[in-house]
């Protein structure tokens, strides 16, 4: 497991499966951040948009959740200091 995979997990520990991530956690991982996990992200981003091109547009649900994991892991790599136009 990766060390920004294990920050997640360690952030979602006593929230319950439809609770979503606090900002001041986001913040957490953000804080714990170093180029490699910047890098996964950055990777993350680019998969997830990848997989969305690939989604049927009939499948909106699908659509939603791989666009709202774009836009945390976005918000993520803005958190970690890295310029919103290196985004993406």
């Amino acid at each position: 497991m990766s060390k920004l995979s294990a920050l997640i997990d360690d952030a979602k520990v006593g929230l319950s499966i439809q609770e979503r991530i606090p900002e001041a956690r986001w913040n957490a991982i953000a804080a714990h951040c170093g180029a490699p996990e910047v890098a996964e992200i950055k990777a993350r981003i680019a998969a997830l948009k990848a997989e969305l091109a690939t989604i049927e547009e009939w499948d909106g649900d699908t659509q939603d959740d791989i666009h709202l994991a774009i836009s945390r892991f976005s918000r993520l790599l803005v958190l970690t200091g890295t310029p919103p136009d290196v985004v993406g």
